[in-house]
């Protein structure tokens, strides 16, 4: 008995189902739009499209029913079809704002912005004063870099709705967007447990520039370590090489023992699929004409949502001690922008990458990447203001002595920054 009523049961699911399959062919054009339009939105994208040819075989100027079509295509990434299914539209119907609003969008995802910036100013000749042409036409001119022009468009649109939000929020953007140049300052000091000049102190200062081709960086570090002095100076590029790959290219010079006296570093970038970054690269430190060590690295990074994790290996191949290796690890949690973040560091070995090259007697050799350490720390970051960004480090570093290999001393740093965008 009970497997004659399952067999019931599915004959008329199966039944009901073949049934109303059909059913929606009966519905009148409004309803069956609603029922496409819910289906669109859901993902289902191909039986919305069905139900929307099937509306248009009867009723072909039904213009939001078109506009519909064009833009499950767009989100498809059938662009092309979209555009004819809004040009259809308007071929009848110039001045529809749907297929204006929907032409525009389009237009702005192929990245076509001096064709979507006609058809923004089109638009806004007929509709002034609607929050949505407004709104795109400043994306638009921000994304052509004409900020002033985007600044002004924003401007009108918040006096029109001083309360928009998006508004308001893309008026800040504009202002991060058209800042070019950028000044660093940073500040910071170590404490040593084991030592008789427990204190270090060391600082820089940088300016850098975006540019067409990548971002340029020129920076002055000074130390002062042990009643010594000492002064660095050092140009780093960013050059970008095609989309999603891009370069690091360093150079570094002091007369200081605090430093080495050439710093070389060069390394190549590329983003993989599923957010995930990697680099290959190398650091080249010249202490002076018989010391000298090059170090190889590189990285694998991934963001997941708004977490950032990364790992970067140094291995540095050395004729008297061997190869050594060392490793730095990195997790970030971003809040509201990517300026705003707390981050955790950890690793063993020293890094290149660290301005403070510490030895036991303070001042800066190749003996210091043989010796084995541990370090943690964290660090802070916060955005100000669009054009003032503050961060904060602590880090803690348990470190072999150069002196009395396998006794080790603690150092304890402290580092402020404050970065200044203009």
């Amino acid at each position: 008995m009970k497997r004659i009523h399952l067999i019931l049961v599915l004959v008329y699911t199966f039944c009901h189902s073949a049934v109303y399959a059909q059913d929606w062919k009966r519905l009148g054009s409004d309803e069956l739009f609603a029922l496409a339009r819910e289906e669109a939105f859901d993902g289902k994208r191909e039986a919305a499209r069905e139900k929307l040819f099937f509306i248009l075989e009867k009723s072909p100027d039904y213009a939001d029913v078109r506009i519909l079509l064009g833009r499950t295509y767009a989100w498809d990434g059938k662009r092309k079809e979209a555009k004819q299914e809004f040009q259809k539209v308007l071929e009848k119907e110039p001045e529809y704002k749907d297929a204006l609003n929907a032409l525009i969008d389009v237009l702005m995802w192929d990245e076509n912005y001096a064709e979507a910036l006609i058809v923004a100013d089109r638009s806004l000749k007929i509709h002034p004063n609607f929050d949505d042409f407004l709104y795109k036409k400043a994306v638009i001119q921000k994304n052509l870099e004409a900020y002033a022009d985007a600044i002004h468009t924003t401007n009108h649109l918040l006096e029109l709705n001083p309360a928009s939000q998006r508004a308001k929020d893309l008026l800040e953007s504009i202002k991060v967007a058209k800042q070019l140049y950028a000044i660093n300052y940073r500040i910071g000091g170590d404490y040593f447990d084991r030592s008789s000049n427990q204190y270090t102190f060391y600082s820089s200062l940088q300016l850098s520039r975006r540019n067409s081709w990548g971002t340029s960086i020129a920076r002055v570090n000074f130390a002062r370590r042990f009643e010594t002095n000492g002064l660095q100076g050092e140009i780093d590029l960013y050059p970008t090489i095609a989309n999603g790959l891009y370069a690091y290219l360093n150079y570094g010079y002091s007369k200081s023992a605090l430093f080495p006296e050439h710093r070389i570093g060069a390394e190549l970038f590329k983003s993989l699929p599923k957010s995930f970054e990697t680099s290959l690269g190398l650091r080249h430190l010249i202490f002076s004409s018989d010391s000298k060590v090059t170090i190889y690295t590189g990285s694998v990074g991934w963001y997941y949502k708004s977490m950032w994790f990364s790992l970067r290996p140094f291995i540095t191949p050395d004729k008297r001690a061997g190869t050594s290796f060392s490793l730095v690890g990195n997790v970030r949690k971003y809040f509201e922008s990517a300026d705003t973040y707390i981050g955790l560091l950890g690793g063993f070995g020293f890094s290149p990458d660290i301005r403070t090259i510490q030895s036991a007697s303070g001042f800066a050799n190749d003996q210091l990447f043989t010796l084995r350490s541990q370090r943690g720390g964290i660090t802070f970051q916060k955005l100000i203001r669009y054009n003032l960004v503050a961060s904060a480090d602590f880090d803690v570093v348990h470190q072999e002595l150069s002196y009395d290999l396998g006794n080790y001393m603690w150092i304890y740093s402290l580092v402020g920054n404050l970065t200044y965008r203009f």
